[in-house]
């Protein structure tokens, strides 16, 4: 109920990847709970990305596909990797879940999530972003984004201090 709360309390298109990932702490406290020692999470953050601006819930989609595909089809453990990282002007995020990865499908498919994810993210930054999808040797599948780092107007005023 608090991940629903929150989602429908924000209605801007962007905010402060870390009040995204107190968002996808709330879906990952739902998922950890159904497959219990099955999921691993790993999450690499860097401290200097996290009052960058990103699209609201743009991490979800991907962590789910990554539980969908990766995690829940087999019957071993899986870990399930959340990098954000900041080079330069730039914002990564990688979501990459080394579960087995999804199966090969006779016709490439994108779904409903990644094709939004790809929409939003032309839409907000234009040829300035980027997400590339991988499989990687191991089976685990990797979905990388990256796009312009501009931070969030209230961690500027906040670390810029109180004024004289």
């Amino acid at each position: 109920s608090e991940l629903l709360r929150a989602t429908l309390d924000t209605s801007a298109q962007e905010i402060s990847l870390r009040k995204e990932l107190d968002f996808l702490n709330r879906y990952l406290e739902i998922q950890q709970a159904r497959f219990g020692d099955r999921l691993r999470i790993e999450k690499e953050i860097d401290a200097g990305a996290l009052d960058a601006l990103v699209p609201t819930l743009v991490l979800q989609p991907l962590v789910e596909n990554a539980v969908r595909h990766g995690i829940e089809p087999h019957p071993a453990s899986g870990i399930l990797t959340i990098r954000a990282r900041r080079e330069g002007d730039v914002l990564r995020l990688v979501v990459r879940d080394a579960g087995g990865g999804p199966k090969p499908a006779p016709k490439a498919q994108e779904g409903i999530g990644l094709a939004n994810t790809k929409a939003r993210l032309q839409e907000l930054y234009g040829s300035r972003a980027r997400l590339t999808l991988t499989t990687g040797a191991d089976g685990g599948f990797t979905a990388e984004m990256e796009f312009p780092f501009h931070e969030s107007p209230t961690a500027t005023a906040i670390s810029a201090g109180p004024e004289p």
